[in-house]
């Protein structure tokens, strides 16, 4: 590892405590993680080991999902050990994902949330260079603390993430044949992922009818911009191909604005902010104790692959990982973004070896604690579920059901069936 590559090798990486919590209770790092030896900018991280047998417990690593959120939303509002109130005072959280697993967050893409470079040439114009940089920053991680190198990995995220997922899984099994040190890449797990604009744009507005968001007249409307985007998303002009990206974003627009709801949870208005983290990090002892740099606080540069999120595609990318990869695609029911009538649309008109089995399977009724909190289906290394009463954010709305899901996909690969029906 290079020191002037990344100067915060020299520093400390444990965290000892929070304002408004006091003493950690389990062995917790974060800092920053070079994207090569240029020294161009440097990924936030946050790690915490397992709460028991951390040297057993697999290595799950969350690839943050919009560049516009930081690291810190997932560890005080979502998967990690902490929750944070309004009153800015942080609770442990029940339902932590560390208590099964030793849980390392990336801040990516480079420049976004509390990650920052050095001259805007390093920004990533695309999925596939931002999974490049993350999967030298989860290199030196583990070459930072090789005793987590042994254990088994497993990718997380939801959203826009599932790109970089696809991306950052290809960088690793390709780096594990071509001699680079090998990460035990064993799973991924996608939530309500945005994979194929080109198939899952038409689930939205379908979800939108569904739910009595839009009315026939708004519905000929949200086709018609759809229409549009199909038209300039197949075009080979650039600027047709930048309008089809801003049709996109267009059309779920004006299915916010008709339904008055928010697409990644459409029980709840548009626009919620999260003004408690952001009030929390601007404590400068918050930043001290969480290692946060002074140069990640600056405004971000546009990131060039969200500005085109929509008219990439990763599907190419599955075939592959469905054949050597263990694969959970998980969905909360109330989210817009990402919802499962298109990924089932998008499943079925991929090809892999299993594929015509997996098509004939029927969706059970998933009873993690005994009652009915939603429906899977599954063959082999393939899981497809969906989770009442959730939206993007399960960990913050179904806790206890998020818990259950990492915990049985984890262990599914062991016993070789789900652990509750």
């Amino acid at each position: 590892m290079n020191t002037q590559a990344n100067p915060f090798l020299q520093e400390s990486a444990v965290i000892s405590q929070f304002p408004g919590f006091g003493p950690v209770r389990a062995h917790q790092l974060s800092g920053y993680l070079s994207i090569g030896d240029d020294a161009g900018g440097w990924l936030y991280f946050w790690f915490s080991e397992a709460a028991s047998n951390p040297e057993n417990a697999p290595l799950l690593v969350w690839i943050n999902h919009a560049a516009e959120q930081n690291a810190l939303a997932c560890l005080f509002d979502g998967h990690g050990p902490y929750l944070l109130d309004e009153s800015g005072c942080v609770h442990a959280n029940p339902f932590s994902w560390h208590l099964h697993a030793n849980y390392l967050i990336i801040d990516q893409p480079l420049g976004h949330g509390l990650s920052f470079l050095s001259h805007p040439r390093y920004q990533p114009a695309n999925y596939e260079e931002s999974s490049q940089q993350t999967y030298h920053a989860l290199q030196e991680f583990l070459l930072r603390w090789p005793r987590y190198r042994q254990l088994d990995c497993y990718l997380f995220g939801v959203g826009q993430a599932c790109h970089t997922q696809a991306h950052l899984a290809h960088r690793i099994l390709d780096g594990n044949h071509g001699g680079q040190p090998e990460i035990r890449l064993r799973g991924l797990g996608l939530g309500n992922a945005l994979i194929a604009p080109e198939i899952q744009l038409q689930s939205h507005i379908e979800f939108a009818c569904q739910h009595r968001l839009i009315h026939a007249e708004e519905k000929r409307r949200a086709e018609a911009l759809l229409q549009d985007f199909r038209q300039a998303n197949v075009s080979p002009s650039p600027l047709q191909r930048q309008r089809a990206n801003q049709l996109a974003k267009e059309l779920e627009l004006y299915i916010e604005q008709c339904s008055g709801r928010d697409s990644q949870d459409i029980r709840l208005p548009p626009g919620r902010a999260h003004a408690q983290l952001g009030d929390y990090l601007a404590k400068p002892a918050a930043r001290q104790a969480l290692h946060i740099d002074p140069r990640a606080l600056k405004p971000p540069p546009p990131f060039a692959a969200q500005q085109a999120a929509w008219q990439e595609s990763s599907s190419h990318l599955f075939p592959r990982l469905m054949e050597k990869l263990k694969l959970l695609f998980f969905h909360g029911e109330c989210s817009m973004q990402g919802n499962h009538h298109g990924t089932e649309a998008w499943l079925n008109t991929l090809c892999w070896s299993d594929a015509a089995v997996f098509r004939q399977q029927k969706r059970e009724t998933w009873q993690p604690y005994g009652l009915p909190a939603g429906q899977f289906l599954r063959h082999n290394q393939l899981f497809h579920l969906i989770i009442h009463d959730a939206g993007l954010r399960i960990a913050r709305t179904q806790p206890a059901c998020a818990l259950a899901m990492l915990q049985q996909y984890l262990t599914a690969a062991e016993v070789g069936e789900p652990q509750a029906r």
